[in-house]
């Protein structure tokens, strides 16, 4: 495993599906979102693919639910990242209390440790122009923000897309606020494949570039992830 204290991921501002820059979004645009990050038990992840892809397709019948992705960790072993989008927190929390949700939780139990599961709800800031396809990558950068310094984060994160605008490779991005906490968030963005992003990740100007947001990184949360997504629904 390598070191991440001083390694940084990218955010870019997501377009509309007519190529038009996205300026943020309205009420009906926002979606509530759940990121889980499990840790499978080694050997088990075939299994815990298969139970996951199995589970997904159910709850994409969901009315209230809004697409689901399995991205799995390149730097860390049996590391996984799940994305589920509801229609508000009130329909997420009714699923949550569900039979369905009790059974998914239980047939999942079995190949996750306990201890490397966190479970992260937050609102979508700036969404992803695309839905998210298998093989591609997918990086989440966790940010905090000082009370003194309301406002930012979002602000470093447009300056930052507006230089990267048309990066090869770089398919676009989302800026998350946490509901837990407000002074937290997290830029999720997504890249054609492992290598064109292992390139951005090595180029001379990654970290000057992204250096306005690099204050901000949350060290409680470990800074950043990268996944490469296995499957969406």
């Amino acid at each position: 495993m390598t070191d991440q204290s001083h390694r940084h991921t990218t955010p870019f501002d997501d377009r509309k599906s007519d190529g038009k820059k996205r300026v943020g979004m309205n009420h009906k645009d926002s979606v509530y979102r759940v990121m889980v990050k499990m840790r499978i038990h080694p050997g088990m992840e075939r299994d815990f693919e298969r139970t996951w892809r199995d589970i997904a397709a159910t709850i994409a019948r969901q009315p209230a639910n809004a697409g689901q992705s399995l991205a799995k960790s390149p730097d860390e072993d049996g590391v996984y990242y799940i994305v589920s989008d509801w229609e508000n927190e009130e329909r997420f929390h009714q699923f949550e209390h569900s039979p369905e949700h009790a059974a998914n939780r239980m047939r999942l139990d079995p190949y996750r440790d306990p201890a490397g599961t966190s479970m992260t709800p937050m609102v979508v800031s700036s969404r992803l122009g695309s839905h998210p396809t298998p093989g591609r990558v997918r990086v989440a950068l966790y940010l905090s923000e000082p009370d003194s310094d309301k406002g930012s984060i979002e602000s470093a994160y447009h300056q930052i897309s507006t230089t990267l605008a048309g990066r090869t490779g770089l398919r676009g991005n989302e800026l998350l606020r946490s509901l837990r906490d407000p002074r937290r968030f997290a830029v999720l963005s997504e890249w054609d494949d492992v290598p064109t992003y292992r390139e951005w990740e090595r180029s001379p100007e990654h970290l000057p570039t992204t250096s306005p947001l690099a204050r901000y990184h949350d060290k409680g949360l470990g800074i950043f992830g990268s996944y490469e997504v296995l499957a969406a629904y």
